[in-house]
């Protein structure tokens, strides 16, 4: 029964193929011991890892033990000891979680080194049990409740090679049972009886108390964690969906959104895409708090209001100019790839035929056209917003290309000849804040002709008495 589990979960559930190696993480326990004779049995390609985390002072021996048994079947073996009592105190973890982070982090180092096709560990529906336990009692969402899943990719060690669980549908006890059969004899480790870690009280004390009132209870925990997971699995589809939908760009400091189409987002499906960007930024953290979301989704429903809130992990939610943009704290917000100034002190004098190069590789540049308004009258009205065409005997030259100046006032086309500040016109326009002082303007003596991708003035528009165009534009490289 016990191999039979096995190799269904292994190759059904886990997408395990006999032929190609497979990494397998033995800490010499009944759980690891019985999956590696039971996949030996099954004729897998395995390589044996063992991390000795130099907890216990019988530490060494376990792994002397795993090595001797790999030997003794003809199987490759790696080995590594770490003081991780010693790292846990030097990065402010918990014995537990820098257990957790040493092993996966040698297993996956491991693998990739071995082009190991996935690492298997020996996690069992006793194991799910406690876990979904733990994620109810802490805290948790479907995520969570879900429990721990047949084969997943974990991002934050690799992309490519994914962790599978091959008993997380056998009992402990079958394990036992399995060796009892076979006649092996586990490493046992002391530490599993301590009740001091949640763990081990949740498995010794209360999952037993909650069996006195209901003796299917860890079944029943298993089967809501199978339907609470293909449930996470179809909002997860949904959620992908409205990310694609929202979604602006993202590099390694940041990730941005569109706004206006974040807030038309049920709430179920902002806080999922908010989640995977976090996820995204910092793809190793595992508790992402409910309050931390709820922040994020409460700032972002606060439309045309420029706010920022911190989240998680020294991660910030900032809204500016229409714009969701959740990014690391010590990075500047993004700057969408404008055709900006390289600096906000920046300042050119400019003749007809020059060009000049601005950030992200966009080229501003110009050249004169002898026409007439009636012959260009038709393409005027239709010029995309890159680029504008002025009146050249209304320009004084040289023209210069700055940012804005405090309290600056101009005459955008289509006002009808009222003047507006530069500021107003700016937020109107919802150019986001920490990139206005680094916008373009291209000036005629003290009057801006064009504020530059976005508007020409009414000073200097074509008219029916042009008889010759500066015609500025926007070029990338």
């Amino acid at each position: 029964m016990f191999l039979e589990k096995l190799s269904q979960a292994a190759i059904n559930k886990c997408g395990l193929i006999k032929d190609s190696p497979l990494l397998l993480g033995v800490s010499g326990g009944a759980d690891s011991l019985a999956l590696m004779d039971g996949l030996i049995v099954l004729e897998f390609n395995l390589v044996i890892a063992h991390l000795d985390h130099a907890i216990r002072p019988e530490s060494e021996q376990d792994a002397d033990f795993i090595e001797a048994l790999a030997a003794k079947n003809c199987l490759p073996f790696v080995r590594k000891r770490v003081d991780v009592p010693a790292l846990a105190e030097d990065e402010g973890l918990s014995l537990e979680e820098a257990a957790r982070v040493v092993r996966y982090r040698f297993l996956f180092d491991q693998a990739q080194q071995h082009a190991a096709q996935a690492v298997a560990v020996a996690h069992h529906a006793d194991d799910q049990v406690e876990t979904v336990l733990m994620h109810f009692i802490r805290g948790a969402g479907l995520d969570g409740l879900s429990g721990m899943s047949y084969r997943r990719l974990m991002p934050q060690w690799t992309q490519a090679i994914p962790l599978v669980r091959p008993l997380l549908g056998v009992w402990r006890e079958e394990i036992d049972f399995y060796l009892l059969t076979t006649g092996l004899s586990p490493r046992v480790d002391e530490t599993n009886q301590d009740r001091t870690y949640f763990r081990n009280h949740l498995r010794h004390e209360l999952i037993p108390k909650l069996e006195t009132l209901n003796p299917q209870f860890r079944k029943i925990v298993c089967r809501t964690a199978d339907v609470l997971a293909e449930e996470n699995q179809y909002l997860g589809t949904l959620a992908s969906s409205a990310w694609e939908d929202c979604y602006v760009s993202h590099t390694a400091e940041w990730v941005v959104f569109q706004q206006r189409k974040f807030i038309t987002l049920p709430t179920a499906l902002k806080r999922r895409v908010l989640r995977r960007a976090i996820l995204l930024l910092r793809p190793g953290l595992r508790d992402i708090g409910f309050d931390a979301i709820e922040r994020g989704v409460t700032v972002i429903n606060r439309e045309d209001v420029s706010s920022e809130v911190d989240l998680a992990a020294k991660l910030s939610l900032v809204v500016v100019g229409g714009q969701v943009i959740v990014k690391t704290q010590v990075s500047a917000l993004p700057d969408g790839g404008k055709s900006l100034l390289p600096s906000a002190d920046f300042r050119i004098e400019l003749f007809p035929d020059d060009s000049v190069a601005l950030k992200n590789g966009w080229i501003l540049k110009m050249d004169v056209i002898d026409a007439t308004f009636e012959k260009v009258s038709q393409e005027v009205q239709t010029l995309p917003h890159d680029e504008a065409w002025l009146d050249f005997d209304k320009l004084k030259l040289p023209l210069v290309l700055r940012g804005r100046e405090p309290g600056e006032r101009w005459l955008p086309l289509g006002m009808h000849g009222h003047s507006q500040k530069v500021k107003d016109f700016f937020i109107n326009e919802k150019i986001p804040a920490h990139l206005r002082d680094c916008w373009p303007l291209i000036v005629s003596g003290s009057e801006v002709a064009w504020v530059v991708g976005v508007r020409p003035s009414e000073s200097f528009k074509v008219a029916h008495k042009t008889r010759r165009i500066l015609r500025l534009y926007l070029s990338q490289q």
